[in-house]
């Protein structure tokens, strides 16, 4: 029963999330700005972007730093007007997915330890030379799966239709997040059938590191 119910709990999550990106895509469409629809656009982004500076600052500091940000955003609105509407319409997947980019990207320079091979190593311990190559290879492939992300939301932007431009940045981008899971899982398992742990195993491992890690910090 306890298991039903975390399911039905995920399906209505995931509904309720799929319905707000049909509804956001809807208001795209309109091609016009208004206060309700840069609300719907911009408040669970905000929302988001405060849990997450909550999540490594703190949530005193992520409130002053989300307030700045905000209020810097109405300043520009009233020195320079109303921005145009792809810029509201568009910021949520173009700073979702610099961002990502950027958290993959920078640990592969400078002698790091590539994101994936950490996960990785989380979950396994040890890691062969030859995993150790492929979970580098997939950090720099998801680095690269975000850059097409933002290069394809403003060529589509620039040279397709404003509903094509939505249905890629509003509809299409978490379905093609979950193909590219799906195909590196498929690949890995078939390639190294030793480890078939997935990414959220490593994610949830190197999350409860974290919260040990701050809770040390306090104390």
């Amino acid at each position: 029963m306890q298991s039903r119910g975390k399911l039905a709990v995920a399906i209505a999550i995931a509904a309720a999330f799929f319905g707000y990106q049909f509804l956001i895509h809807k208001v795209s469409l309109s091609g016009h700005l208004t206060a309700i629809s840069a609300a719907l656009v911009l408040i669970p982004f905000v929302i988001a972007l405060t849990w997450f500076i909550a999540a490594e600052l703190g949530l005193r500091l992520a409130l002053a730093i989300t307030a700045t940000l905000i209020v810097l955003g109405l300043a520009a609105v009233k020195l320079f007007g109303q921005p145009h509407p792809a810029i509201i319409f568009g910021m949520p997947h173009l700073v979702t997915n610099s961002f990502l980019m950027w958290f993959f990207a920078r640990t592969l320079k400078n002698k790091r330890e590539p994101l994936i091979t950490l996960l990785a190593r989380s979950v396994h311990g040890t890691l062969t030379p030859d995993l150790e190559m492929y979970t580098r290879h997939v950090t720099f492939a998801w680095s690269l799966f975000f850059a097409l992300q933002i290069a394809g939301s403003i060529l589509l932007f620039l040279f397709a239709s404003l509903e094509t431009w939505s249905t890629f940045i509003n509809i299409l981008n978490s379905p093609l997040i979950v193909l590219m899971f799906l195909c590196e899982y498929t690949y890995r398992v078939l390639r190294y059938r030793n480890h078939r742990s997935s990414l959220f195993d490593g994610l949830k491992i190197f999350s409860d590191s974290s919260s040990a890690s701050k809770s040390a910090k306090v104390r």
